[in-house]
């Protein structure tokens, strides 16, 4: 098969022509091999390259948390501990009518002449509800300390808010006192406000 004429002075070139051409068209073949072909795959492999890297600081930083997972963990259960011991000292609604019976219990064990014993309404915090109870009692000195005493051992926490002492002429009772005492309910975060206290 013949070439066309257009490859006539090619073929019939000298050879230092030929291999010059050779290395030329080898170079303009090469060149465009790159442009065309090498220089898209370099450009995908410096990509590739940069997601790995950053991959790699992300496997890096997901370990770390893995890593102080055991220690989060660790510390919830520590909290949750923690939350429920308060909630056994913060009664809900249900263990009211206990603790105001443990409150009556006590005044009247101290050897008190308990008058008056009125829980008031309950004043919301942010979770919790406090709620006032008024005491007024007659008795001695000693039997308010015990009183006091005994209030101080209850589960629950109770607080005295306000104390006023007066003096009284009846036989045995020296002394009369108007306590708020206060104590306190556990309410989560958005729960409804509390009904009034029975």
């Amino acid at each position: 098969m013949a070439l066309p004429a257009f490859f006539d002075p090619i073929v019939n070139a000298p050879k230092p022509q030929k291999i010059v051409l050779g290395v030329f068209g080898l170079a303009i073949i090469g060149a465009a091999a790159y442009f065309l072909l090498l220089s898209p795959l370099d450009a995908r492999v410096q990509q590739l390259r940069a997601q790995n890297a950053a991959l790699g600081d992300e496997v890096v930083r997901s370990r770390a948390i893995v890593a102080d997972i055991a220690r989060f963990r660790r510390e919830a259960q520590e909290l949750e501990t923690k939350i429920a011991a308060l909630k056994e000292r913060l009664p809900t609604e249900r263990e009211m009518p206990v603790l105001y019976r443990s409150l009556t219990d006590a005044g009247s064990q101290s050897g008190l002449g308990v008058a008056l014993f009125q829980p008031r309404a309950a004043q919301i915090k942010d979770y919790y509800a406090e709620i006032p109870i008024t005491l007024n009692a007659e008795g001695t000195y000693h039997q308010f300390g015990e009183f006091l005493e005994r209030v101080a051992r209850l589960p629950r926490v109770v607080t005295v808010a306000e104390m006023k002492f007066t003096g009284t002429n009846h036989p045995g009772r020296t002394v009369r006192a108007d306590l708020t005492l206060a104590t306190y309910q556990y309410r989560p975060v958005g729960s409804p406000k509390p009904g009034p206290a029975k």
